[in-house]
């Protein structure tokens, strides 16, 4: 019988209940609201920093465009 991944498994509801309990229970009730909004800035921080790498490289590539037309 093949293994499989442990994170291949994890689209299945009860593997989510199950490591909802375990974080409950190792970092408490009180702790999970800090962790979630935390979890939440970083994710918006990370969405922030890949839209303005993605416009810093659209912008590369229309100054390369530029600077083509001014060769032309």
């Amino acid at each position: 019988m093949p293994m499989t991944p442990v994170i291949a498994n994890l689209g299945s509801p009860m593997h989510w209940f199950i490591l909802f309990v375990v974080v409950l229970i190792v970092f408490g009730a009180r702790r999970l609201p800090d962790i979630a909004r935390n979890l939440g800035k970083g994710v918006a921080e990370f969405k922030k920093a890949r839209r303005e790498f993605e416009k810093g490289l659209k912008g590369d590539d229309e100054s390369k465009e530029a600077e083509q037309d001014k060769k032309d």
